[in-house]
């Protein structure tokens, strides 16, 4: 009973982060459709996206995944102590993050240049691109600043419990660069510039829905200098590591974006595409997954409740792999009808909707994987254990570096995509030895656990046999509008027979 319970619990928040997660992903596709529409994948597109991967790099290494897995575990502990001293802690933290984007953003718009060489070579040679990414990402590395105190303030609402800001907030950026696109777009000489200010609008707009939502917990912030307060250093020796192991799915994107610069015209874009579409299941459970079960874990060790936080950890992988197990079947099977009915629009041909599946598809066969990493570096971080997924994310990165210099000659950007996911792949294994050397995989994926996922892996299987005669005897149409409903009926008979196929395949009593 008391297990039921646990899962239920994890269950409704999971559904909260994700159903969040799911509208700014929903948005994201809106957004996306508009910049298909205005850009293409146009020599402007990819200078767009490299501008834009610049900003939402540094972001994703040194904020959102980052910020939150040093802060939590630390905060939780303070917070066990009094309130007082979580504020003093939180304050000091501001004050020291504050100084840190004022000196990092700077230096980011004086250096852009070594920059953007360093994160897109081939554009060198090509003054047109090089000199529209440079102006463009300029315009957007203010966002830096803003969306790394807004991750600070997700990161305390989340150790509060308080979920549904924080997953509700990335969908204002979907929102300003919308509305960037409708009504700034049609009025400026170059559309992209429109764009970038809608990326700035969007992080302070992010920002500052924190604070009254801050307010309400009881932490009006006051940053001040505090810098050897005992806590700041606790957070800094997980800060170091996470950089590394954190960001470990985000820099194997990067390796591949830099070596597609190397590629013709439209493989940045490909690749940028076919990855926005993998992030959604990844954004929804993937990573509302890992936000949901680190303020749980980081209770739970603390607390020293050792077993109640590897039964959580259990639970949450085999649920994780439950849900995104279809996602993956769905995304190799119906990959170039996705990206036709979503992106071929406008500047965006049908030769290019064709390209991106086929990134898509190597995309998809890391899904698993990307998941599975998110979630078994927080359970590491729950621990305050930050060397070991540091470790192994720099053999992951190491890993897709050379595979991608192997695979990018026979394959071209497909062969970057793919080495990916393998090395994604590499990730999780070194982390699922880590867990059974220390604790034995049978007490992390128990008996109910295991059954939840091979009845995941039957129904899969069902679901993608509908899917194989489906597109073997259901001609795609060229037309919009039945574009999108053969999607619609391809995606709701898949669900059903995935959802038969569980039915068929029942769970004990004990495994619920």
């Amino acid at each position: 009973m008391v297990k039921q319970v646990a899962s239920h619990g994890l269950l409704r928040v999971l559904a909260k982060v994700a159903s969040w997660t799911m509208l700014s992903r929903v948005l994201g596709f809106v957004r996306d459709i508009l910049l298909a529409r205005l850009l293409g994948a146009s020599m402007l597109a990819d200078a767009f996206f490299v501008a834009l991967k610049l900003p939402n790099f540094f972001r994703r290494l040194f904020a959102e995944g980052t910020l939150t897995v040093a802060l939590v575990p630390v905060l939780s502990e303070e917070r066990q102590k009094s309130e007082e001293d979580a504020r003093a802690y939180l304050n000091a933290l501001a004050g020291l993050l504050l100084l840190a984007l004022l000196v990092f953003t700077v230096g980011g718009i004086v250096g852009m240049p070594w920059l953007l060489l360093l994160f897109a070579p081939g554009f060198h040679d090509e003054p047109d691109r090089w000199q529209q990414a440079l102006h463009l990402a300029r315009w957007m590395f203010p966002y830096l600043a803003c969306i790394s105190l807004a991750a600070m303030s997700w990161a305390v609402l989340n150790c509060y419990r308080k979920f549904s800001v924080a997953a509700a907030s990335p969908a204002l950026l979907n929102v300003a660069l919308i509305m960037a696109a409708i009504g700034l777009a049609p009025c400026m000489e170059n559309p992209a510039e429109a764009l970038a200010i809608g990326v700035v609008a969007g992080g302070v707009l992010q920002l500052a829905i924190q604070f009254p939502a801050l307010k309400a917990i009881g932490w009006v912030p006051k940053p001040c200098w505090r810098p050897r307060l005992p806590a700041i250093g606790a957070t800094m020796k997980l800060f170091g590591p996470a950089v590394v192991s954190i960001a470990a799915v985000q820099i194997n994107i990067l390796v591949g974006t830099i070596l597609a610069t190397l590629q013709p015209v439209g493989a940045v874009s490909y690749l940028y595409y076919a990855d926005r579409l993998v992030q959604l299941p990844l954004g929804v459970f993937g990573i509302a997954m890992g936000t949901a079960l680190l303020p749980a874990l980081s209770a739970h060790v603390a607390a020293g409740r050792d077993r109640e936080a590897r039964q959580e950890l259990g639970m949450g992988l085999s649920w994780l792999s439950w849900i995104v197990l279809p996602a993956v079947v769905g995304l190799l099977m119906l990959a170039e009808p996705l990206v036709t009915t979503l992106f071929a629009h406008g500047a965006f041909a049908a030769a290019d909707a064709a390209a991106t599946a086929q990134a898509l598809q190597a995309y998809a066969l890391g899904l698993m994987a990307f998941c599975w990493t998110r979630v078994l570096s927080t359970a590491c971080y729950a621990e305050k254990d930050a060397k070991a997924p540091m470790y192994y994310a720099v053999f992951s990165v190491i890993s897709n570096i050379v595979l991608s210099l192997l695979l990018m000659k026979p394959l071209g950007y497909v062969g970057l995509a793919l080495a990916t996911s393998i090395a994604s792949w590499l990730n999780v294994a070194l982390l699922w030895q880590r867990f059974t050397a220390q604790q034995g995989g049978g007490e992390v994926l128990d008996r109910p656990a295991l059954q939840r996922m091979i009845q995941a892996v039957f129904s899969s299987l069902l679901m993608g046999a509908y899917l194989w005669m489906l597109m073997q005897g259901w001609d795609f149409p060229t037309v919009k509008w039945r574009q999108c409903l053969w999607l619609l009926a391809a995606v709701g008979g898949g669900a059903v027979v995935y959802f038969l196929g569980s039915r068929v395949w029942p769970l004990n009593k004990a495994a619920t």
